[in-house]
């Protein structure tokens, strides 16, 4: 009998420690899964979270200047893109909280939305950043131009894929797709590239040693054409073609222009940027013959195949020092024959007083 009670005890009692630990377990749950939620609402939301709303098709907003806003995401153009490990709040400051609405988009227009992220790309991007902040582009924005480019008017940021794996369409053949972006605002320049040697060669596809905007302007560091920094790199940019020996095999060309340049031109403007670097030079530069887009629609002057200093300019006549007797006059002349007696007297005297002195000897 006591050992019946003892067993019923002992029974009841491990009953009861699993019973407290089943209700120990699913409180435990409860409590995580309720900080999980508090973490949910107080954490940074997954991109999918943000596309729960943004992934809708044609969602839009109007602003006050009655410009539309797309607010929409495509998710399978997002995964694809060269973001998709970053999370939405990483560009877009002051939107962590989810599912509370966001800020409210104060923006007049959508110019005015993309400039509120001009410094949004140097976070990551600092080289090429710091490239463009010495560019033309950038000199204008500050200067307070809202139209130049923006990093998000050539790269779209939700759809921007590595740059080595791009596969965009083009509208000109073989032209680049960096250049093709340079088109879109620089439409009369473009039309005058795509009808010379340079572009009507790359277009076509026959030519495909020739230039396009980026090989001459550069992508992120595009100087300003009409500061003298461009000026006098410009024969650099062309020398690199010109001067290479295979390429302009192909074409018959000579690859001595820059040493004919050099004579004279060339070494005018390297003397004065030596002497005043700030100074713009007035002297021709490749493009002042040649053209700058529109590069073979007119003929250059002829160059010589050998060409030296002493062909361009043809032996000087010496003549002697000091000016013609004619241009002296008659005090001139008359202050010559006096400096030139007393001279003369003078030596005569001198070598008179030399020789008594060697008889007296």
């Amino acid at each position: 009998m006591k050992f019946k009670r003892l067993f019923n005890h002992l029974f009841l009692f491990i009953v009861t420690i699993f019973i407290c630990g089943l209700l120990s377990s699913f409180e435990n749950h409860q409590v995580q899964a309720s900080a999980s939620s508090e973490e949910y609402q107080q954490g940074v939301p997954e991109v999918a979270e943000c596309l729960s709303c943004h992934g809708q098709s044609d969602w839009n907003m109007n602003l006050p200047s009655g410009d539309v806003l797309n607010l929409s995401v495509d998710y399978d153009d997002f995964r694809q893109s060269v973001h998709k490990d970053m999370t939405c709040t990483e560009c877009h400051v002051g939107y962590e909280k989810f599912p509370a609405p966001h800020n409210k988009i104060t923006a007049k227009n959508k110019r005015e939305y993309m400039i509120s992220y001009h410094d949004t790309c140097q976070k990551c991007h600092q080289e090429q950043f710091s490239q463009v902040t010495d560019s033309v582009h950038d000199t204008l924005y500050m200067a307070g131009n809202l139209d130049t480019p923006l990093c998000a008017d050539c790269h779209q940021p939700h759809q921007q894929t590595h740059i080595d794996h791009l596969n965009i369409p083009q509208d000109n053949a073989n032209i680049s797709w960096q250049a093709q972006i340079c088109a879109d605002c620089h439409v009369d320049a473009f039309e005058n590239y795509k009808t010379s040697v340079h572009g009507s060669g790359l277009i076509t596809g026959e030519n495909q040693d020739m230039p396009d905007c980026i090989d001459c302007h550069n992508i992120h560091a595009i100087c300003d054409p009409s500061q003298n920094k461009f000026r006098k790199t410009s024969v650099d940019v062309c020398a690199k073609c010109h001067t290479d020996t295979e390429v302009m095999q192909k074409y018959g060309l000579e690859t001595n222009v820059l040493d004919t340049y050099m004579v004279f031109h060339g070494t005018t403007i390297t003397l004065l940027e030596d002497y005043n670097p700030d100074s713009l030079s007035n002297k021709p530069t490749c493009y002042d013959c040649h053209g700058i887009h529109e590069v073979g629609k007119t003929t250059p002057p002829t160059i010589e195949a050998s060409i030296s200093a002493m062909t361009l300019y043809p032996e000087v006549e010496v003549k002697q020092a000091g000016p013609p007797i004619e241009n002296v006059g008659i005090t001139g002349v008359i202050v010559g024959i006096f400096i030139g007696s007393v001279g003369a007297l003078t030596i005569n005297q001198l070598f008179k007083e030399r020789k008594q002195d060697l008889f007296e000897e």
